[in-house]
Formats: C-alpha cells, structure tokens, sequence
C-alpha cells in the first residue's frame, strides 16, 4: 500500500529571524514574516520552536525547496519585544513597525541597551495592506477551524549587545566550502543542495569543532555567518547548525528575489526615462546597458557586493576596538571581499574615487559591481569612517584553499591585478603583513590561529582529532591526508606541521585503544 502523505490542512504566520549583533548605543533587529502551511500530525504535536520556525521533527524535514514557496506577507504591522534572555525581563518595546510587501523588517532599537544576551520576539498587531486582509479573510471564511488568525506571537531571535569599549573578538565566517560542504561546481551540486535536509548537510571535516573551540578560547566571542545563498535557505541552515551544536549570534541570507526585483524595477525606469540614460551619448549609453546587465546578470550568482555590504554594514554596528577574524574560500571572491573590506576602513580611498573604481571594477573576466551597489558601499564606508574613523579591526583573514580555486600565491595575485596601480600597498597598510592566508581545511584553520595566539594548542588537537577517519572529497581523512593539508602553510615549518600531526595520531590511537568506537 502507497504511503500516505501529509495534507497541509492550515497555515500558520511566522517570523524567521536571522539574529543581530549591536553594541550599547546602536542595535538592530530584523527578519522576515511568512506563512507556512501545517499538516495534521505537526498541528497536533502544536510544539513551535520560535527561534527556528519548525515544528519538532520537521528538523529532519525541511529543505530550502520547501522553503521556496514559503508566502511572504505583504506589509504587516508588528511589535518588537527585547527580552533578558536570561530572566525573561521585558527591556525594550517598539512602536509598530511596517514591513515591507515582501515581510522584511528592520528596526532600529531606539535607545541604549546594557551589554548581554537577549531575545526579541515579534508579534502581529495588524495589516497595512488592503489585499494581503483580503486573502487573509478569504482563507479564514474557507476554513472555518483554522487557527491561523489565533497567535500573535510570530516568532524569537538573538540579540546580542557589546559594550561601546568591548576590544576582543568576533568571528564573521562564510558558509558553503568553509563550513558546509556543499557542491557548487556543478549544475547537479547546485540542484541537490535545493532538496538536502539539514541531516544531509554535511560539515567540512572539523569546522564544528573549531567553531566551538574558537567561542571557547576567545571567551565567548561572538560568530557571524554570511553566506550569498538565497533567504529560503534559513530553516535549514537554523536546524544544519543546531545539529552541529554551534552557538552563534547571527545568519545573513541574500534575498534573491528582491535581486531579481531591483533589476527589473532599473530595467523599466530605464525605459521611461530614456533622457537620463542618452545624455551622454548612444554609443555610451550601450556601454552603460551592457555592464548594468551583465553585473546585474553575476550578482544573482556571485557574492562581491552583497557580502562586502554586509561586512560594512555589520561593522556599524560594532564597538569600535573590536578585533575581526574572517572565514572564508577560495571558491568565489572572498579573498577579494576581504582584502577590499580592510582596504575601505583604512580610507585607502576618497568617497568619489572608492565608488569610481568599484563600478569599473572587473574581477576574474567579471563586472562585479552595479552603479546601484557602488554607490551603497559608498555610504556604508562613509559611515564607517565617520564612526570608527580610519581604523583596519582585522586580526587575521584566512581563506579555505580547496582544489576548486586558487592558491594563496595565485589569489594575492589575482588581487593585486583587481587593485588600482600599486597593488595591496602592503608596506602602508598592512605594516608587510597579507590581507589574507591561504590555508586547507579545519586543521589550516586551527594552526593559523595558534600561530596568532587566538586558540590554544589543546584546540588544534581536537579540532584535528574531529577529522580523523571522515571522509572528504573521497577520501578518508588519515595521517597521509593531514600532512598534505598543512603542507603549503607558511606560517608553519615541516617540524611544526609534522609534530602537530603525529600528536593528533598518537592520541587517535590511544583513544581507539581505550573506546574501540573511536
């Protein structure tokens, strides 16, 4: 007999939210409002987690495909609640705050808040939308039971507030190739990450447990993820990190249909306003149309605006002193992201000139960057400036060197090309040190920042002893594997490298000795 399959009987509304970060004097809060259906056996279970919009077992079932017909809701009216995460105080209440058409919200917290841990809850007060009532009537009169129009209460996320004198560090990390494994060099990778549960997602060997080891070490630095994978990807990714028992403070997505929407909505004003666009020419103006379409075109696909947006916006909202370590691959552009993200808070350039060259900007054969996002960078580092003045908070970059992009030497390379003539500078701005480190995997990872003096040697055993025996890219994670893995470190010497390694083996088969399931 054919299984049979959950009807989805109702809906319920929900806030997703990605967690903020802010210091004392300025703190945000932010998410998107949706409604997603209900089937018989998750309403009768009637367990919600607020933090990640699932029901209790749905953790094992959700995909961002599932995600992907998730119905924003058009402009509904909410209250925003900070809670003491700790003693449930009630800290903070906005006034009503308008979402867009799309259900994105932002509010900016409108007085100081003392440094800690928080949640913020949102709650539905009302609708600023005629149509979005209208079918909201309309579902509620089809289903006379429905429960849709009973809880206010939508949904929970973190808020973490610095102190204005907070020195130490948060981490800000990438997400695919640095800390999932995930196939995006193949359309059939790209496609079966659309159907992967969280169960399926598998880590890179070892990221969990630097994660974890890092909050440890660091004493409880904060983490930030940033990933240009679409915004239907958040269920999963909330329940992927869950599973991995990581704590982190924040989650940025890219809301790729509001890329998509941007571009149409230039497209049509472009032709109803054909003056602005002929004023300097035909032949100029084909110019103009033909970089907007094809830096329009990769910004669906690549990552260089979008995360060096959020690198500069997510700086406003840290104390200034704050020292940074990023995480990220070589798959895409994150080494340019990084070295262009610390050239802009050191005002290596003047606001015109930083927009002029970021328009003009062609990375690997690629526009990368729009008018419309140039100019967005523009004002963020004019923030940064005015706020933090010229100041580079990054400790250390460290860019995952799989086989799929280019070595260290090749990406220094290929960013000195990419910059205006003098290169990185390095002797100005980085007193001779590199905006980057290339490295492989976990154990990479680990010894670059012991080396720093950012994680203790102990963690670089665990981290290392986590790998032993996965497997990655088809092969099982061995002696063989370790050594090949920190062999082009140059911050490391083969004795360094070998004995760190042979530690890692002696304690593996001393634990296998002892637990035969190790």
């Amino acid at each position: 007999m054919a299984e049979k399959k959950d009807k989805i009987i109702d809906k319920k509304r929900i806030a997703v939210c990605g967690g903020t970060l802010g210091r004392e004097n300025r703190s945000y809060v932010r998410g998107q409002v949706v409604d997603v259906g209900i089937t018989d056996i998750t309403k009768a279970d009637e367990i919600w987690d607020l933090l990640t919009g699932l029901f209790r077992g749905e953790e094992s079932q959700v995909t961002p495909f599932l995600d992907f017909s998730l119905a924003p809701v058009r402009k509904p009216i909410l209250r925003i609640e900070i809670l003491d995460r700790e003693t449930d105080e009630l800290v903070y209440r906005s006034e009503p705050v308008i979402a867009d058409e799309d259900g994105f919200f932002s509010h900016q917290v409108s007085k100081p808040i003392q440094p800690g841990k928080y949640f913020f809850e949102v709650s539905l007060e009302g609708l600023d939308s005629y149509r979005q009532y209208s079918k909201d009537l309309a579902f509620i009169n089809s289903n006379k039971k429905s429960e849709f129009k009973k809880s206010a209460l939508l949904g929970r996320g973190r808020l973490r507030i610095l102190p204005e004198d907070y020195s130490d560090y948060i981490v800000t990390s990438d997400i695919d190739q640095t800390y999932l494994a995930t196939d995006l060099h193949s359309k059939a990778g790209k496609l079966a990450a659309l159907f992967e549960t969280a169960e399926q997602k598998r880590a890179l060997p070892g990221m969990p447990e630097l994660y974890r080891r890092l909050r440890k070490d660091l004493k409880d630095a904060p983490l930030i993820f940033i990933s240009a994978s679409p915004h239907f990807f958040r269920r999963t990714l909330f329940a992927t990190v869950k599973k991995h028992n990581i704590e982190f403070e924040s989650i940025h997505l890219k809301y790729l249909e509001g890329t998509i929407k941007g571009v149409l909505d230039k497209i049509i004003g472009t032709t109803f306003n054909p003056v602005d666009l002929l004023s300097g020419g035909f032949r100029s103006a084909m110019r103009r149309v033909q970089k907007f379409l094809g830096a329009s075109y990769q910004s669906l696909f690549d990552q260089m605006a979008y995360k060096l947006s959020i690198l500069l916006q997510s700086r406003l909202y840290m104390p200034t002193h704050t020292k940074e370590i990023l995480l990220g691959d070589n798959t895409e552009s994150d080494y340019m992201i990084f070295t262009l993200y610390q050239l802009i808070l050191l005002q290596d350039w003047e606001a015109d000139e930083l927009e002029e060259y970021l328009y003009k900007l062609n990375f690997l054969g690629r526009d990368a960057i729009t008018r419309d996002s140039a100019r967005k960078i523009r004002r963020l580092a004019e923030e940064n400036w005015k706020i933090h003045g010229k100041f580079n908070p990054v400790e250390i970059a460290i860019i995952n060197a799989t086989q799929y992009g280019p070595n260290e030497k090749d990406m220094l390379t290929n960013v000195n090309l990419a910059l205006p003539s003098g290169g990185l500078r390095q002797e100005k701005l980085f007193n001779g040190k590199q905006p980057f480190y290339g490295s492989e995997g976990a154990i990479g990872f680990a010894i670059h920042l012991h080396n720093k003096e950012l994680i203790e040697l102990e963690s670089i055993f665990q981290v290392t002893l986590s790998m032993v025996g996965d497997w990655h890219e088809g092969k099982v994670i061995d002696d063989e594997y370790l050594l090949q893995s920190v062999k082009d470190l140059t911050t490391t010497t083969a004795e360094e490298k070998r004995a760190i390694v042979e530690e890692v083996l002696l304690r593996a088969t001393s634990d296998r000795g002892k637990n035969p399931a190790v």
